[in-house]
């Protein structure tokens, strides 16, 4: 667990560690954009993450994540080489093209991974501490990156700085070929292939998944011996090829997907014995009533089962484009029609959209008359806040949802006030840096606020997925993010016609407190103690 802890977090941390981010919005700036074409910059990039989002989280469902992940780090370091070769508008804008296929393909694609990865060892319940440490990872990347860009810009300006980001992205593409290639959480369909029942006999799992009629399957379904206990196989979708497993590894990793319809409550597994899981559940009938059994606040809601017939899925002998096809319908059901994930998708995506106005905090930092050299200090305060928001996610993910609205609540109006107050460094110049400390310590409070619910709200979205698909439906979250972030960049490019830009961030604000009214009603519950143990599986 520690060495995968190391692997996940080094990933995370060198992916943002990039000097670049503390003055890329200045240097677009220094060579002649305005307000509206920096803008524009950056919408470009969230369009092309909007378009390429749901497709690219469908293609994780379906090859090696792995590999997605290596491929973006290559893009990655490609879009960084464009800025620093050509530094023009066409040149900004084709490493943002590039830099945002590269996220696309990155976004969902690693949450799955991590969470598959942990569901196969029998611990998804660490999942949420874990992203905590990826996410802290990259805050502390990102703040060590921002405070090497003043010594970096004072010795070799924007080229040296571009060059250093360039390096860290290879590092960051290195590091990726080194993560595990667990096998995709696998459905009920692919279970039986797996591992088949010579017996004839129903067979339930040991977490009493019983709602269903269970019919076994053939020897021949997975060359299962005479005795039952199935021989070396073939696992599907681990890391998009396959791989031999051997009799001490040929339990099924949990699967999410298995419960055939919301009347089950407790538990949402396939149970990691070889012989358990080689019966297969008949695919749940969408037209069937919900079970009165169904807890009332079940991550299930009784509108979900089409949604959890979907994601039966072919099995490996099914071409690329079936199983892409059939990944891609299967997480954008359970997105849209299941109540619980529909609500932890919208919310996940509102609270990490809105984060999108951290990319104009280096210029309303300039717009104060702060020097160059100290905007990446300014930056750095609000890096820390988003890192120790980062690091507490473990503690705060117990917290009830109306605890957590209050908690957002309180982040906008410290937001408002920050921008404000940073803005009034512009009719007191005695007083700027104070003025501008003060502002970006507010920014920074309201920054680990919010970066914290956003990470909450990302760890009860996994445990809420039941379906196969569980990067499309990450991705979903993300496509929605971008829709999110593209109205933010638009918003600026037009308000800053009329306002500073202190003032057009702090009108923002306002849509922070808007995601504290829904936060309340929208946070997925956490699972119940029976689901998250590693008893009873997942």
């Amino acid at each position: 667990m520690r060495a995968l802890t190391v692997r996940a977090v080094l990933f995370a941390g060198l992916g943002d560690f990039f000097p670049l981010y503390a003055i890329y919005a200045l240097m677009f700036a220094d060579h002649g954009l305005n307000a509206g074409q920096i803008s524009s910059l950056f919408a470009l990039w969230s369009a092309t993450a909007f378009l390429l989002e749901v497709p690219s989280g469908a293609w994780a469902d379906t090859v090696s994540r792995r590999g997605l992940l290596v491929l973006s780090g290559v893009l990655l370091t490609l879009g960084f080489t464009l800025w620093t070769v050509l530094p023009s508008y066409l040149g900004f804008a084709a490493g943002f093209v590039v830099w945002g296929v590269s996220g696309a393909l990155r976004s969902g694609t690693f949450e799955a991974l991590l969470y598959d990865e942990l569901s196969l060892r029998g611990e998804p319940s660490a999942f949420p501490r874990i992203l905590g440490y990826t996410r802290a990872g990259t805050e502390i990347a990102v703040l060590i990156a921002i405070l090497a860009a003043t010594p970096l810009y004072l010795i070799g300006g924007y080229p040296l700085i571009g060059w250093v980001s360039v390096a860290m992205a290879a590092a960051h593409t290195v590091v990726a070929l080194s993560l595990p290639g667990a096998p995709k959480a696998v459905s009920a369909a692919e279970v039986e292939e797996i591992e088949g029942d010579p017996t004839g006999a129903p067979k339930a799992s040991t977490a009493d998944v019983a709602a269903e009629t269970i019919t076994a399957a053939p020897p021949s379904a997975a060359g299962s011996d005479p005795s039952g206990v199935p021989k070396p196989s073939v696992m599907p979708g681990a890391s998009g090829a396959s791989s031999a497993s051997t009799p001490s590894d040929s339990s099924v990793a949990p699967d999410p997907s298995v419960t055939p319809g919301p009347s089950v409550a407790s538990s949402r597994s396939v149970a990691p014995d070889p012989i358990a899981a080689s019966s297969r559940p008949v695919a749940a009938d969408p037209a069937r009533a919900p079970s009165p059994s169904a807890a009332p606040d079940s991550p299930v809601a009784p509108d979900s089962s089409a949604a959890v017939s979907s994601s039966v899925t072919p099995g490996p002998s099914a071409g690329p484009i079936t199983r892409y096809l059939s990944m891609l319908r299967s997480g954008l059901a359970e997105a849209t029609r299941v109540r619980t994930v529909r609500n932890g998708v919208v919310l996940g995506a509102l609270l990490y959209g809105i984060t999108a106005f951290d990319e104009y905090f280096a210029l309303v930092a300039g717009e104060a008359g702060v020097a160059t050299a100290v905007v990446p200090v300014l930056v750095a305060i609000t890096v820390v806040g988003s890192l120790i928001g980062s690091v507490t996610a473990g503690r705060t993910e117990t917290m009830r949802a109306r605890t957590m609205g209050m908690a957002v609540a309180v982040a906008g109006v410290l937001f408002i006030a920050g921008a404000v107050v940073v803005g009034l460094a512009t009719r007191w110049p005695a007083a700027m840096y104070v003025l501008a400390g003060s502002g970006f310590v507010a920014l920074g409070v309201s920054y680990g606020v919010i970066y914290n619910a956003g990470v909450v709200a990302a760890a009860r979205l996994q445990d809420a997925i039941e379906g196969p698909a569980r990067a499309t439906v990450t991705s979903v979250s993300g496509l929605l993010s971008e829709v999110v972030s593209l109205a933010a960049f638009g918003f600026v490019a037009l308000v800053t016609v009329w306002l500073s830009m202190s003032a057009t961030v702090a009108l923002l604000g306002i849509g922070v407190l808007a995601i504290a009214a829904v936060t309340p009603a929208w946070l997925p519950r956490r699972p119940a103690p029976s689901t998250t143990s590693t008893s009873s599986g997942r």
